[in-house]
C-alpha cells in the first residue's frame, strides 16, 4: 500500500526509507539510468485525480539489484482539506498471473469431479425414481425455502435502500450547514454597505445585487437541508421518574414466567426526566425479556433498581459517554441471574441483528433499538454479564433540575437588550458584533460552552442566541441545562432549519424561538420581538 500527495511525494510506503520521496524527480535523482516513461504516465493520470488500474513497467525499489518488472496498481484519490491524496495497492504482475494458474488448474479438477459425479448419477437414476414421493416432498420444502430467501434478499435491499437515505441526508445536511456558514458574512457585510453607500450610487447598486443574489442562495440551501429535515414523530415531555419506574415495573411482569421472581428498589423522589414514556418502556421492555430469555425455563430472579447519582460520582467509563450539560442522572439497573454471556457476545449486543436466538425466535433489533432511544435521550446505556453467572444492563438518563416552563422577556427597550451570542464561527460573532454596536446594542459572543457558562454568570443577559452545532456542544442541550436558572433570559437557537424536535423544544418551553441560518442582526430583532409578542 503507498500513499503519495496531490504532487507525488510519497506519504506512506511499506519501507520508511521511501517516505517523502518524490517518486519521479527523486528516484531520478537517486537512479538516474533506469527507464521512468511507464511509471511517468501513471503518475501524471494520478495527478489529475483519476480513479483506475494500470499495467506499467517498473522497479522493485527495496531490492538493491532493482530488477525490471511489470507491476498492476489500483489507485483512487482522497479529498485531503482542499487538497488530495492518492492511495494505491501495487502488486507484481507475476504474483497475479500464479493465482490465475492455480485457479485454472483447480476449475479442470472440479470439472472432472462434476463429470464423475454425472456418471454416479446416471447410475443411481433408477434408485432416485424409487425415492420420486421422497424427492417431490424436498422440492416443496426447497420451494418454501426459496421464498422465505427471496423475502429476506427484499428485505435486505429495503434496508440498503433505508442506510443510503441516511446517508443522503446527512450529507446534504453538513453541505446546508457551512453554505448557511458563508452567506452570513456576505450577506450581513453586503447589509452594511447598502447602509453606509450613498443612496442610489453605482457602489450601492453593487452591493444590493450582492444581497439579493445571496438571497436567491439562501432559498436553495433551505431546499437542500428540507432533504436532511430528522423524522422526529416522538413528543418529548416531563416525566416524573418514580411514576414512570412504578408503570414500567407493571409491565414487565407482564412478561415473565411463573419461575422468575422480580424484586425492585426505587430510590427517587420527585426527579424529572425529559422523554418520551412510550420508547423508554420500550426500551425497559427489551431489556427486560432478553433476562427472561436468558433464564429460560429455569428458576430464577429479575431484580430493577432506580436511583439518583452525581455525574462526577460515576465510573470514568460513564462519564466519558456522558455529556457534560448534565450534573445529574437518573441510574436504572436491571439484574438477572441467567446464563449470562462472553465477551465475545457482551461486545455486540447492541449491533443490529445480533442475536443468539434461534431462527425466527428473535430479529436481534431489541437492544440495538434500545441503544438508540436512550442516545437520543441523551442518555447512555450498556450491559456487565459473565458466562454462567447473568447480566446487568446499565442506563443513565439525565435529571432535569425543575420542569421547564416558558418565560418571555417582554416591553424590554429596543437599545436596552444585553445579547449574548454563541457560535463556533468566529467570522460570524465578528459581524453580528460590527452590527449590534452600530445600532447601539449591547452584545457579548462567545465560542466555547465554558466561556458562555461564565459569561452568563458574570452578567445578566436578556437574550442567549446560541448555535445548536456548536463544536463542544448542542444548543438545546445547553438551554435544557439552564431550566430555572434564568428565568428572565430568552433563549434563542439557530438552525439550519426548523426540524420537529426544535418545534417541540419551543413547545415545552426549553427554548422561546429559533434563528434560521443565515443568521442576521435583523433576523435575532425580529426574532426577539416574535417572542415578545407572544402570550404567556
Amino acid at each position: 500500500m503507498v500513499v503519495k500527495d496531490a504532487e507525488g511525494t510519497i506519504i506512506m510506503h511499506p519501507k520508511k526509507e521511501q517516505w517523502g520521496i518524490p517518486v519521479i524527480a527523486g528516484r531520478k535523482k537517486m537512479y538516474p539510468d533506469l527507464d521512468y516513461s511507464s511509471l511517468e504516465k501513471m503518475i501524471e493520470d494520478q495527478k489529475k485525480r483519476k480513479e483506475g488500474i494500470s499495467h506499467y513497467y517498473s522497479y522493485w525499489w527495496t531490492n538493491e539489484e532493482r530488477p525490471r518488472v511489470q507491476k498492476i496498481s489500483a489507485y483512487s484519490p482522497v479529498q485531503i482539506g482542499d487538497s488530495f491524496w492518492v492511495v494505491s495497492a501495487v502488486i507484481d504482475y507475476d504474483d497475479l498471473y500464479e493465482p490465475i494458474a492455480e485457479g485454472f488448474l483447480k476449475m479442470v479438477c472440479i470439472f472432472v469431479g462434476i463429470l464423475l459425479a454425472a456418471g454416479i448419477a446416471v447410475v443411481l437414476f433408477g434408485r432416485v425414481m424409487r425415492d420420486m414421493r421422497r424427492a417431490v416432498r424436498e422440492i416443496n420444502d426447497l420451494k418454501e425455502l426459496n421464498e422465505q430467501l427471496e423475502k429476506m434478499h427484499r428485505s435486505e435491499q429495503s434496508i440498503a435502500h433505508q442506510q443510503r437515505l441516511q446517508i443522503m441526508g446527512t450529507m446534504t445536511g453538513g453541505i446546508a450547514h457551512e453554505f448557511n456558514n458563508f452567506l452570513t458574512p456576505i450577506m450581513g457585510y453586503a447589509e452594511l454597505l447598502m447602509m453606509e453607500l450613498p443612496e442610489g450610487s453605482e457602489e450601492q447598486d453593487s452591493a444590493k445585487e450582492i444581497y439579493e443574489a445571496s438571497e436567491k442562495a439562501k432559498d436553495v440551501v433551505r431546499q437542500i437541508s428540507s432533504l436532511s429535515r430528522k423524522n422526529v414523530e416522538t413528543v418529548y415531555k416531563n416525566i416524573s421518574i418514580k411514576k414512570f419506574m412504578t408503570r414500567a415495573e407493571r409491565m414487565m411482569e407482564s412478561v415473565c414466567t411463573p419461575l422468575i421472581h422480580m424484586e425492585s428498589e426505587f430510590r427517587v423522589d420527585d426527579e424529572m426526566i425529559l422523554g418520551n414514556a412510550t420508547q423508554l418502556n420500550q426500551v425497559l421492555l427489551n431489556v427486560c425479556v432478553n433476562a427472561v430469555h436468558a433464564i429460560g425455563k429455569n428458576q430464577g430472579n429479575i431484580r430493577i433498581s432506580c436511583h439518583s447519582e452525581e455525574k462526577e460520582k460515576l465510573a470514568q467509563g460513564v462519564i466519558e459517554k456522558l455529556s457534560d450539560v448534565w450534573k445529574k442522572y437518573i441510574h436504572i439497573q436491571v439484574k438477572d441471574n441467567g446464563c449470562g454471556m462472553d465477551k465475545e457476545t457482551l461486545r455486540q449486543i447492541f449491533d443490529p441483528f445480533f442475536t443468539t436466538k434461534k431462527g425466527g425466535e428473535g430479529t436481534g433489533l431489541g437492544l440495538a433499538l434500545a441503544e438508540q432511544i436512550i442516545t437520543s435521550h441523551k442518555g447512555y446505556i450498556y450491559a456487565e454479564s459473565k458466562k454462567g453467572e447473568g447480566s446487568t444492563f446499565h442506563i443513565y438518563l439525565p435529571v432535569l433540575d425543575t420542569e421547564h416552563m416558558p418565560q418571555i422577556v417582554q416591553n424590554i427597550p429596543r437599545k436596552d437588550y444585553r445579547i449574548v451570542v454563541a457560535d463556533d464561527n468566529a467570522k460570524v460573532l465578528q459581524l453580528l458584533k460590527k452590527n449590534f454596536e452600530k445600532i447601539g446594542i449591547q452584545i457579548q459572543t462567545c465560542m466555547k460552552r465554558e466561556e458562555l457558562q461564565k459569561c452568563l454568570e458574570q452578567q445578566q443577559a436578556d437574550v442567549l442566541v446560541v448555535d445548536e452545532t456548536m463544536e463542544d456542544c448542542s444548543g438545546v442541550d445547553f438551554c435544557m441545562s439552564l431550566a430555572g436558572r434564568y428565568p428572565d433570559m430568552l433563549k434563542l437557537i439557530i438552525i439550519d432549519g426548523v426540524s420537529r424536535e426544535m418545534a417541540e423544544a419551543r413547545q415545552k418551553g426549553i427554548i422561546d424561538g429559533y434563528v434560521e441560518k443565515p443568521v442576521s442582526d435583523t433576523a435575532i430583532l425580529e426574532a426577539i420581538r416574535n417572542c415578545a409578542s407572544r402570550p404567556v
